[in-house]
């Protein structure tokens, strides 16, 4: 159950990442383009481990060897006043993963 949960806020920090880069477009596309149109990547939030009040940053390799059962809360920040703290490396959002207590 916890490890959908993650996987449905991963999808939604990727998606609402995304929906922000995109620009509406207005253009008719011609069918004779040649041009490569695959989409860019989803850029990926800011993930941060919580852990008895410790809070440190995680690449994407360390969040898959994360123990799925460990995890207590997840927590997406979105708005500015909370993405202040974290600065620039947040600017797709934060993923603030708590760990359960010991």
């Amino acid at each position: 159950m916890k490890s959908l949960l993650v996987a449905a806020f991963t999808i939604c920090a990727c998606a609402y990442g995304y929906a922000q880069q995109v620009e509406p477009q207005n253009e008719v596309i011609s069918t004779q383009n040649t041009e490569d149109t695959t989409a860019s990547p989803v850029p990926e939030p800011l993930f941060i481990l919580s852990e008895g009040g410790i809070k440190k940053e995680l690449s994407t390799d360390e969040l898959g060897k994360l123990n799925i059962t460990q995890i207590a809360s997840v927590e997406l920040v979105f708005d500015s006043e909370s993405l202040k703290e974290y600065g620039d490396k947040g600017r797709n959002g934060v993923m603030i993963i708590s760990l359960v207590d010991d």
